[in-house]
């Protein structure tokens, strides 16, 4: 009997040593290997000097964060998890983009702002009986009204201070990181300061500072970040993008690779006991797949020994995870209808299947994309869902909302999907994703800045106003403020993975040694000792230029997007044949070759909402008519942070002509304009016809839904206009769905 129990066992660890995650059709590169150039480094240097860049210096969730030993986000945790997994890749991209003259730049600006002292005088350093409540980023003791002052000065996210100065021997000094309303208050002395440019930050060593402090305080029985309920399932959540973040450090920075490694390792560990105990619930449950993904990095790169543990621990989280698959080809059973969970869930079964090979989560994939696109998809490529997948009524209303988290997560779930089934069709929705529906989400008085953003977006948007009458059902009258974070918190830390996650997904390894490009973009890459160079101002022209110098002879592998029936290819000066909706092989010698792409898109007309409604593209971009906006600002936070009110200052219904030439004028981008600017000049237009009617009117302080047309048979249209259209990405108020006229 011993011996049978002994053969029995070492089958079992054959065939755990034996079992492998089934490959990736396209491995991406590792952080660190991709230097961003061009409109996408410039549109990442604006993500750093935004949001992403200052939220750790006065936002209460990422500043004082319980991860990190304060109190804040105390209870999903699951803010300063967001917000890591997007600013680990911006930090060590951006410095993999950082010149010698660019490094100079930011030193001698933080010295000519300290020559600089607070305009106000000794003897006006506050208002005396005036208390602005709450706000606080400091409180302490100071020697008088003046020092209270000089320490706001010194503190970039300090907006005003307050003392309390009735008794001289202990001044007590409040530093304010937002505007507040004012009341009457004795003792008590306001002082606000002027607005001051914010100075540049230094992400990397916000990015060391907060990684190195979670790896420090991590449990002996492997447990990361604070202590929590051994009785809430849900609780787990909050981990999964701190893995995600972790396996990113470690794979830019070598000298953490071992620490992150072995913590990788003692988490997953305790985690099985843990889910033996306690299953994943709540948004764990529904999210499973993220923290699969960061097992199967761990089996990829460093199991350490303990491969079966690990497959061990993989196949419980699929079990314990929601049947997504069910779900995507009901959307009744299986699963749920929150919509982020919906967008972090497309990619599911690709995780399911580099688990078992079952090739029935490779055709789920497939089918999910068109499921979701048929019932509620919109124009941009994400789906209708303000908070959750919208009603029966209005599957695709364009005035309905998508959740910018939403935007962030199906990028992801997208580029993950391509990256494992090869399919075309997953990097052309990514790449519409991404320039579409997430710059469309941001903007400001300033322009294409990253200070204020949305909770959620609509396809057709008139207005960016407090609703309390609103036609979104499941969010609240700020939904649709451009802010700090209106509505609720969470895309605030979120939305930082779109671009920068996006970037680690520009290029690709292919079992052959070959290289891919997978999402067009400017962009270098090394690998070894080869190198790969794509310059290009697509979106915003047509022509593509990638230059691949290798020791050796490789293939190298180029996406001809499926809309791209008329691109032309020459490789070294000569032509090349190119089927759309394919990966084109070019087998390289080695040494330099060079392969320029020219994608010559068409015009093209989608009918997303009804047949007698229309959305205008051209290659990946979606065009829409922009709405003049004004805008108020409601509220003013730390630097560049502001809460505004955007009106329409505009007509916005129309009707459109589409038997009458659509012209298209490419301009380029503009020296020194955000990539996506909120005004002209626009990189590329389209001019189309199109007659003003009226009868389409507002309803519940939005669009109402688009008439079908044609509607000016029935009459009513005002006479023909030429309308110009530009990039969705580039609007803040638009129609981007529009009535045939």
């Amino acid at each position: 009997m011993r011996c049978v129990l002994s053969l029995v066992l070492l089958l079992l660890v054959a065939a755990a040593a034996a079992r492998q995650l089934v490959p990736r059709k396209y491995e991406p590169l590792p952080l660190g290997a991709v230097t961003p150039k061009g409109w996408l480094l410039t549109q990442l240097q604006l993500q750093a000097d935004g949001l992403s860049g200052h939220l750790a210096l006065f936002w209460p969730d990422i500043m004082s964060s319980i991860w990190i030993g304060g109190v804040a986000d105390a209870d999903l945790h699951e803010r300063t998890p967001y917000w890591l997994n997007g600013v680990v890749p911006l930090a060590f991209q951006l410095a993999n983009a950082r010149t010698a003259q660019q490094q100079q730049q930011p030193q001698q600006k933080q010295r000519a702002e300290k020559k600089h002292p607070h305009a106000r005088s000794l003897d006006s350093v506050c208002q005396e009986g005036v208390d602005m409540p709450y706000g606080d980023i400091l409180t302490t003791q100071v020697r008088d009204a003046a020092a209270c002052r000089d320490l706001c000065n010194a503190t970039d996210a300090c907006l005003a201070f307050v003392v309390d100065d009735c008794d001289a021997r202990h001044v007590q000094c409040w530093l304010k990181s937002e505007s507040l309303p004012l009341v009457n208050q004795s003792c008590r002395c306001l002082g606000i300061m002027p607005p001051r440019p914010p100075r540049p930050v230094n992400l990397m060593a916000q990015v060391h500072e907060y990684l190195n402090y979670i790896l420090a305080h991590q449990a002996p029985d492997g447990w990361l970040g604070p202590p929590d309920s051994a009785d809430d399932g849900n609780k787990y959540w909050g981990r999964f993008d701190v893995v995600l973040s972790l396996i990113m450090y470690a794979e830019a920075n070598a000298t953490a690779y071992p620490q992150v490694t072995a913590s990788l390792l003692k988490f997953f560990l305790g985690l099985r006991s843990r889910l033996a105990a306690l299953p994943l619930e709540g948004w764990a449950a529904s999210r499973g797949m993220d923290l699969a993904l960061g097992i199967q990095w761990l089996l990829d790169h460093d199991p350490q020994g303990h491969e079966a543990d690990l497959f061990a621990l993989l196949d419980t989280v699929q079990r314990q995870t929601l049947n997504w698959e069910l779900w995507f080809d009901t959307f009744t059973q299986g699963a749920n209808n929150h919509g982020v969970n919906n967008a972090q869930a497309l990619k599911s079964s690709a995780v399911w299947y580099r688990n078992t090979g079952n090739q029935s989560f490779a055709d789920s994939s497939r089918r999910r994309m068109a499921n979701m696109d048929r019932t509620y998809g919109f124009p941009h490529g994400a789906f209708c869902a303000d908070e959750l997948l919208c009603d029966n009524n209005q599957l695709k209303m364009p005035s309905r909302g998508t959740e910018l988290c939403t935007v962030v997560e199906a990028m992801f779930s997208y580029t993950t999907l391509f990256s494992v089934h090869g399919d075309i069709a997953f990097a052309d929705r990514a790449e519409r994703i991404a320039f579409n529906a997430l710059p469309a989400t941001f903007s400001s008085p300033r322009g294409g800045d990253m200070w204020a953003h949305q909770y959620l977006q609509a396809v057709n948007e008139i207005n960016a106003m407090s609703a309390d009458d609103h036609v979104w059902t499941h969010d609240g009258p700020d939904a649709q403020l451009y802010g700090l974070e209106p509505n609720f918190g969470c895309c605030t830390a979120n939305f930082n993975q779109g671009w920068p996650k996006l970037v680690n997904m520009l290029f690709y390894l292919t079992p052959d040694g070959g290289i891919a490009v997978g999402i067009f973009a400017p962009a270098d890459a090394r690998i070894g000792s080869a190198t790969i160079s794509v310059d290009t101002t697509y979106p915003f022209e047509d022509v593509i230029r990638v230059t691949l110098t290798t020791p050796v002879d490789r293939n190298l592998y180029l996406r001809i997007p499926s809309w791209a029936a008329k691109a032309k290819l020459t490789v070294n000066g000569s032509a090349v044949p190119v089927v759309n909706g394919t990966m084109q092989r070019i087998a390289c010698r080695a040494g330099t070759t060079l392969a320029v792409l020219t994608l010559n898109p068409d015009v093209r007309l989608e009918h997303w909402y009804s047949g007698g409604t229309v959305s205008i593209h051209r290659g990946p971009l979606l065009f829409a008519l922009p709405i003049n906006g004004a805008f108020t600002t409601l509220h003013r936070y730390a630097f560049e942070s502001a809460d505004y009110q955007v009106l329409p200052t505009s007509t916005w219904a129309y009707a459109i002509d589409v038997t009458a030439p659509l012209t298209v004028s490419v301009t380029g981008l503009q020296a020194g304009a955000a990539p996506f600017n909120k005004t002209a000049p626009w990189p590329l237009t389209i001019t189309a016809s199109a007659r003003s009617y009226p009868s389409w009117g507002i309803s519940h302080n939005s669009a109402a839904a688009p008439p079908v047309g044609p509607v000016c048979a029935r009459g009513g249209c005002g006479a023909v206009e030429r309308l110009v259209l530009i990039p969705y990405g580039g609007t803040t108020l638009r129609i981007g769905e529009l009535p045939l006229a």
